[in-house]
């Protein structure tokens, strides 16, 4: 069985990416700009600043394998992209970074699903067959999220791919975890999907969102609920809804979001110049938004994380002085979620300039800078987020 997609015949599926030119207002009609393609690809990744340690994690050679067997048996190695993608993702490293107190089962289910959502993206969204169309993938996200919310629907062997894949992965998501926690990921999967139109959409449009927009669009399209939520499955936790709808709680879950999308959006750059999809990449936005030239735009991205990053330090120390022990476990994931995504992001080829190539260890980024580039504890005058700020004070 080929996963060639849901009503996508196999020809359409891309061997390769196209090139592209970072966004210097909407989208042009006409091919790309040398000078600009010359400038994107100039941009120099800064060092990025995080004070949170990385934790050991599980050895990811076995889980690795499989995952790309799990793959295979849903016809997704099947072609030679597709086999390529899955090599390069490497989510078992992702999956046992950000949840490195993880049991071994659970953490194949995280890797196994991480694994498949990245190549959904990778066929379908950001650079790929519907990424201007968001009618299109609509009618496919809604039987995916059915799938998702009842896997016994999706045993019938004329499923599409992605719609048993995503029904396999919640029939083992729920031995796993709490009726809680199995809730969060699968409206997780469904945030992720609204948030990924969004961006078509606006592809489609040739319109860039503002950087106000983008703190609610960005982190929702990089499925971060979905993704805490897979360290809460894979860790055998489940902090209460009461705990986990406080404002404290709710800032810092949106802080690390933001901190792990901006994280991505710097390392994952020059692949998002080449897929063309800039709008929905932090520093995109801010070229757009700043009218300021590619590095720049990346410097002032870099800035942006490490700003949250203070206040992300900041404000955990002052919940965790007073907070349950459930909350202080919930904090330490959040840690693990933010430096995992960090240390993972720098070494999968995912984000190499030739992410068929073999893995390095080394990281492709750099070490991590010694201080903030900006650590200024201001609140940023922006609505959807100013509020986090008013968490440091000592009445909340």
């Amino acid at each position: 069985m080929q996963a060639t997609g849901y009503g996508a015949p196999h020809h359409e599926i891309p061997a390769a990416r196209p090139s592209a030119v970072p966004l210097s207002g909407d989208r042009p009609e006409t091919g790309p700009d040398p000078a600009a393609a010359a400038a994107a690809a100039s941009v120099v990744v800064p060092q990025l600043f995080c004070p949170i340690p990385a934790a050991p994690h599980h050895e990811t050679a076995v889980i690795e394998r499989r995952v790309v067997d799990w793959m295979a048996q849903f016809g997704f190695c099947d072609d030679d992209f597709h086999h390529a993608q899955v090599l390069a993702n490497r989510t078992a490293e992702w999956a046992c970074r950000i949840a490195p107190d993880g049991a071994t089962d659970p953490l194949q289910i995280g890797a196994d699903w991480s694994c498949l959502g990245l190549l959904l993206d990778d066929v379908y969204l950001d650079g790929g067959l519907f990424s201007r169309n968001p009618e299109r993938f609509l009618p496919m996200a809604v039987q995916v999220i059915h799938g998702a919310d009842h896997p016994e629907t999706t045993d019938d062997k004329k499923a599409d791919p992605y719609t048993a894949a995503f029904g396999e992965v919640s029939h083992r998501y729920r031995r796993h975890a709490s009726g809680t926690v199995v809730r969060r990921w699968v409206d997780g999967v469904a945030e992720w999907f609204l948030a990924a139109c969004v961006g078509m959409g606006q592809r489609a449009s040739g319109t860039v969102p503002s950087l106000e927009d983008y703190f609610v669009i960005g982190p929702r399209d990089r499925g971060t609920k979905a993704s805490i939520a897979v360290i809460e499955m894979a860790e055998g936790t489940s902090l209460p809804t009461e705990e986990a709808e406080t404002p404290r709680i709710r800032a810092l879950t949106q802080i690390a979001s933001a901190l792990v999308t901006f994280a991505n959006d710097v390392y994952s750059y020059h692949r998002e110049v080449k897929e063309q999809s800039l709008e929905s990449n932090l520093v995109g936005v801010l070229e757009h938004e700043l009218r300021v030239p590619p590095q720049e735009a990346m410097v002032r991205a870099a800035a942006l994380h490490d700003r949250l990053m203070c206040l992300y330090v900041t404000l955990r120390d002052r919940t965790a002085v007073r907070a349950a022990p459930e909350v202080r476990c919930y904090l330490g994931q959040l840690d693990h979620f933010i430096r995992g995504n960090l240390d993972y992001s720098a070494v999968t080829p995912r984000y190499r300039s030739d992410p068929g190539a073999a893995p390095d260890p080394a990281p492709a980024f750099g070490v991590w800078a010694d201080s903030p580039s900006d650590g200024s504890l201001e609140a940023l005058p922006l609505r959807p987020v100013a509020w986090w700020w008013d968490q440091l004070s000592p009445v909340m």
